[in-house]
């Protein structure tokens, strides 16, 4: 989640932050939880690094629990639910 987003969900006190992918709700696997943060990551591989080119690497989007942080990535982005 980028400062702007943050800051609207936060003015409009919209904290629920629930996901969804292939038609699951997305819960934690550590704690069970329901309510994370994203973030992208890039999905770096030995050859392009080698090449210093890092940014033609897949990303990924990672949901991040507010519970109890443990991470989940995924190829395709989630949908907020």
């Amino acid at each position: 989640m980028g400062f702007f987003e943050g800051f609207k969900r936060g003015v409009a006190g919209d904290d629920t932050q629930h996901y969804s992918i292939a038609g699951t709700q997305v819960r934690c696997a550590h704690c069970g939880g329901q309510d994370f943060d994203t973030g992208k990551s890039l999905l770096n591989t030995t050859g392009l690094s080698l090449l210093g080119l890092d940014w033609a690497n897949r990303e990924a989007t990672v949901l991040i629990c507010t519970n109890c942080s443990h991470i989940d990535w995924f190829l395709e982005a989630p949908e907020r639910i």
